[in-house]
Order: C-alpha cells, then sequence, then structure tokens
C-alpha cells in the first residue's frame, strides 16, 4: 500500500466518482436518446469514460493507494441523471454535462501536478486531457459545430497510456 497525502487520496476518489459517474451517465443517456446524432455523442463519451475507468482501475492496482475502484453511489446517481437527460432540451444538456465535468477539472490538474515527475506523468496528462475533451465537445456541439465529437473521437483513437 503506498501513503499518500491526504489531499491526493480525496482527489483520487473524486477520479473514480467521476469515471463511475460519467460512465453510467452517458450509457443511461444514450440508451434514451431522441435522436441517432445525440446517441452517438453519448456512445461515444461513454466509451471515454469506460477507457479512462479501467485505466484508473489499473493505476489503482499499481500504485495501491487504499482507494477502492468503484463508487456505486456514482453509478446509480449516473443511470438516474443520465436516464433523465432526454428530457432537456438538448442544449440544457451540453450546458449541464459541460458544468458537471468542469467540477472535476481542479482535481484532476490537482493530480496531473502532483504525479508530474513520475511514471505516471503521461497517464494523469490523459485525464486532464479527456476531460477537456469533453468541455470542447459540449462548446463545440452548442455551436453546432459540425466536428463537435472530433476531440473526443481522437482520444478514442488512441491508447490509454499505462507505465
Amino acid at each position: 500500500m503506498t501513503t499518500i497525502p491526504a489531499s491526493v487520496a480525496a482527489d483520487l476518489h473524486r477520479l473514480v466518482e467521476s469515471e463511475e459517474l460519467g460512465s453510467s451517465f452517458f450509457a443511461a443517456a444514450a440508451d434514451r436518446a431522441k435522436s441517432t446524432r445525440h446517441r452517438d455523442a453519448w456512445q461515444a463519451l461513454c466509451e471515454l469514460e469506460i477507457r479512462t475507468q479501467a485505466g484508473v482501475t489499473a493505476f489503482l492496482e499499481r500504485a495501491q493507494p487504499h482507494i477502492p475502484p468503484s463508487n456505486t453511489v456514482a453509478d446509480t446517481v449516473g443511470r438516474i441523471g443520465g436516464s433523465g437527460l432526454p428530457l432537456l432540451p438538448y442544449g440544457l444538456q451540453l450546458r449541464a454535462v459541460r458544468e458537471t465535468t468542469t467540477r472535476y477539472l481542479p482535481a484532476f490538474h490537482r493530480l496531473a501536478s502532483y504525479y508530474e515527475n513520475t511514471s505516471e506523468a503521461a497517464f494523469f496528462d490523459y485525464v486532464v486531457r479527456h476531460e477537456l475533451a469533453i468541455i470542447e465537445f459540449t462548446s463545440h456541439a452548442l455551436a453546432d459545430a459540425p466536428a463537435a465529437l472530433d476531440p473526443v473521437l481522437r482520444l478514442l483513437d488512441q491508447p490509454v497510456p499505462r507505465t
């Protein structure tokens, strides 16, 4: 077991929460989407979250910081929230996703800083980039850009960094 500062442990808990919430949220939203375009977007975001979640689990197994790799409360909240998301106008859906995603970004930046000069640096850089890709998607989709999903698709074309 690795001893880490309490603030880093708290941010790792937030990371687990975020990926669990995101994967269940986007899966539920995709299942209930009203259009193929929206379903495709939510499915791509779900895949990004699932891949990142697998990377988080692998990191936790490597580093053994005594952080549980799953969060059932976040999973349940994600499924409930994602199920209700299609009831909102699409623009409001995007704003809600952007707002929620933005709230996790400071914790991910702190983790990237903490692990900056370690063998885990590439992974935590990816964690930040995946969150930024979601935010960028929502901004482009709100502007009705034709390739709004490209930041997410670019990350899906790359493997999740591992040491």
